[in-house]
């Protein structure tokens, strides 16, 4: 899979959390920066991880707060194919049946 991301323009989100919650708020404010990249590795912002985004985005708590406040979570990690040419390349059919 190595050789298949060389071509790709991929961002991957490290544990730190602090470009991860910059990057949700941005896309949350209308922001369409997540259009730069054919792939993105990050954590899901699920509901219980939204608040604590939604408390930082809303200027209530500082990023500190907001960060110590996501490490409390379980959180999960995901992967968002954003462009076509990701999914052709990426994903591959192995086996299906109709139901």
């Amino acid at each position: 899979m190595q050789e298949d991301l060389q071509n790709l323009i991929i961002k991957k989100f490290d544990e730190n959390l602090s470009d991860w919650i910059d990057f949700v708020c941005d896309c949350r404010a209308g922001k369409q920066i997540y259009q730069r990249y054919d792939v993105i590795f990050g954590k899901v912002a699920n509901d219980k991880v939204f608040r604590v985004v939604d408390m930082y985005h809303s200027g209530i708590w500082d990023k500190e707060r907001a960060i110590n406040e996501i490490k409390v979570y379980k959180t999960y990690d995901q992967i968002a194919f954003i462009t076509q040419k990701a999914i052709d390349q990426l994903l591959k059919t192995e086996l299906f049946y109709e139901v």
